[in-house]
C-alpha cells in the first residue's frame, strides 16, 4: 500500500497542539490501564510469592530482497531480514520465555522480579543469547498519596513501552516507539568506516532509579501521577556518566465501570517527558562527548464494549537511532571492499512519530485491530526519511491461557529532501511488507 511522502510535519504539529489541548481540559491527561498501579503496586491480602511468566512463539516473514542500488548493491536488505540475528528473511523462534516472581511481604512492601530468555533483542542484541533479569523493584507503600518503587524497572513514558506486554494487540512495536523509545546504548555514532558499531545492549524502556507515584479517584475519573530519578542506562547495571535521567508522567482517565486490569473499559489521557544525557565517541577519532537526549508525548487510549481506539505522538530530540548504512545488515562490507555497514546514531538530530489504532471485538475473545504510524527520522538534515505502516491483524484468546495473532504490516518509506532517483529512495522504495504470526502461552 502506498501513501504519500509529501505530508509535512505542520500536519503532525496540529495533531499535537490538539492532544495537549485534549491533555489540558481534563487535568493531564493518561489511559483504559494504569500501567504503574498494575505493575508496582500489590492487591490487598496478596500472598507473599506468586509465581507467573510467559512463553512466546512467533513466525516472521520480513519479505526478503536485496539492495538495488548503493555501496552493499546485491546484498541482502536489513529490513527485509528477521531480527536479531538477521540471517534469514523468515524464521520461527522461541521469541520470549519470561519467569518471574512477586508479592506483598506486608501491608507496606512489595516486590517483583523477572527475568527472560529467548531470541530477541534484549538478550540477544550482541549475539550472546543469556538470561538477563528485565525487572527487580520493591514498592513501599508507607507514605500517603506518595508509593515509592526502586529498582529496575519500566520507566514512565510512551504508552506502547508500557503496555507492550502480553497480551498485547500486536506483534511488533510501531516504527516510532522501536526507534524513538526502545533505546540501544552505543559506544560510538558509526562514522568510523570499518566498524560494525554493533549495540552494547537494548534498554527495553527501562530503567534503574527510584519511582514516586500514585492514583486518586474524583468521582468516575482516575487521576495519575509518576516523577522518576534513574541512571539513564536501561538495563545495564553500570552507567557510563554520571547524568541522572529525569521522567515525569500524568494521566487522567475516565472510568465506565466495566471489565478490569488490563481489559478495564475507560477513556485515558496522558502526557509525559523524559530527559537526560549520553555519553558517546564521535567521528573517525572517537572523541568522547556528551549530548542531550530527550523525549515527550501526548495521547489518548479508549476501551468501550467492542471497541478500542488509542493514538499517540511522540517528539524526539537529541541520539536519534539512524539504522545501518544503505539498509545493510550490520558488518556487510561493500562491493568495493572498502565500507562496513554499520548502526548509526545522529546525537544531535531530531524525530517525530505518531499512531492510531483501532480494534473491534467480533466475538466475545475475537478481535480485528488496525493502525497505521508514521515515523520521521533525522528530521533536521538532508537524511530525512519518512515512514508509514498499516498493519492489519487479528487477536484470538483460544482460552484463559493461549492466545494467537496474526498481522501483516504494509510498509513504504521514502527521503523527501532527496531526488526520487537518488540511492536512498531507490532502497526505501523496495522496501517490503512484513507477515508474523504468535502464539502465547500464559502460566
Amino acid at each position: 500500500m502506498m501513501f504519500l511522502c509529501s505530508v509535512r510535519h505542520f500536519f503532525c504539529w496540529i495533531v499535537t497542539v490538539g492532544l495537549c489541548v485534549a491533555a489540558m481540559s481534563v487535568a493531564t491527561p493518561a489511559l483504559a490501564v494504569n500501567w504503574f498501579m498494575l505493575q508496582g503496586v500489590e492487591s490487598e491480602n496478596a500472598p507473599k510469592f506468586r509465581f507467573g511468566g510467559f512463553a512466546l512463539f512467533d513466525y516472521q516473514n520480513s519479505g526478503g530482497g536485496d539492495l538495488p542500488a548503493g555501496p552493499f548493491k546485491g546484498q541482502p536488505m536489513a529490513s527485509g531480514l528477521v531480527s536479531p540475528d538477521m540471517n534469514s528473511s523468515a524464521e520461527s523462534n522461541l521469541r520470549k520465555l519470561r519467569l518471574g516472581v512477586r508479592g506483598a511481604l506486608t501491608d507496606q512492601f512489595s516486590y517483583s522480579f523477572k527475568t527472560i530468555s529467548g531470541n530477541n533483542s534484549v538478550t540477544g542484541i550482541d549475539k550472546g543469547n543469556r538470561l538477563r533479569i528485565v525487572e527487580s523493584s520493591v514498592t513501599i507503600n508507607a507514605i500517603p498519596h506518595a508509593r515509592i518503587r526502586i529498582g529496575l524497572i519500566k520507566a514512565p513514558g510512551a504508552e506502547e513501552s508500557l503496555g507492550f506486554v502480553p497480551p498485547c494487540y500486536y506483534i511488533n512495536l510501531t516504527g516510532m516507539t522501536n526507534m524513538l523509545m526502545q533505546e540501544r546504548f552505543f559506544e560510538a555514532d558509526g562514522q568510523d568506516p570499518t566498524q560494525e558499531n554493533n549495540p552494547l545492549i537494548a534498554g527495553c524502556c527501562r530503567d534503574i532509579g527510584v519511582m514516586v507515584f500514585d492514583a486518586f479517584h474524583l468521582n468516575q475519573w482516575e487521576l495519575s501521577y509518576a516523577v522518576m530519578l534513574a541512571n539513564g542506562s536501561g538495563m545495564r547495571l553500570n552507567d557510563n556518566n554520571r547524568n541522572p535521567e529525569g521522567y515525569v508522567y500524568l494521566s487522567a482517565e475516565y472510568l465506565f465501570g466495566a471489565g478490569r486490569r488490563v481489559h478495564r473499559e475507560g477513556w485515558k489521557f496522558f502526557s509525559w517527558y523524559q530527559e537526560g544525557q549520553r555519553t558517546l565517541d564521535v567521528g573517525l577519532d572517537h572523541d568522547e562527548h556528551e549530548f542531550h537526549r530527550s523525549r515527550y508525548g501526548v495521547g489518548t487510549a479508549l476501551l468501550w464494549r467492542k471497541f478500542r481506539f488509542g493514538g499517540e505522538i511522540i517528539k524526539a530530540d537529541g541520539m536519534i537511532f539512524s539504522g545501518t548504512d544503505f539498509n545493510a545488515p550490520a558488518g556487510t562490507v561493500s562491493t568495493d571492499g572498502l565500507k562496513v555497514s554499520s548502526f548509526n546514531i545522529r546525537p544531535e538530530d531530531q524525530g517525530l512519530g505518531w499512531y492510531v489504532d483501532f480494534g473491534y471485538r467480533v466475538l466475545p475473545n475475537f478481535w480485528l485491530n488496525a493502525r497505521y504510524d508514521r515515523l520521521d527520522l533525522n528530521t533536521e538534515t538532508m537524511a530525512e526519511k519518512e515512514f508509514e505502516t498499516v498493519t492489519l491483524g487479528v487477536l484470538w484468546q483460544v482460552s484463559r491461557h493461549i492466545w494467537a495473532k496474526a498481522n501483516y504490516e504494509f510498509r513504504h518509506a521514502c527521503a523527501p529532501d532527496q531526488q526520487t532517483t537518488s540511492v536512498v529512495n531507490q532502497i526505501l522504495d523496495d522496501l517490503p511488507d512484513r507477515f508474523s504470526a504468535q502464539l502465547l502461552y500464559l502460566f
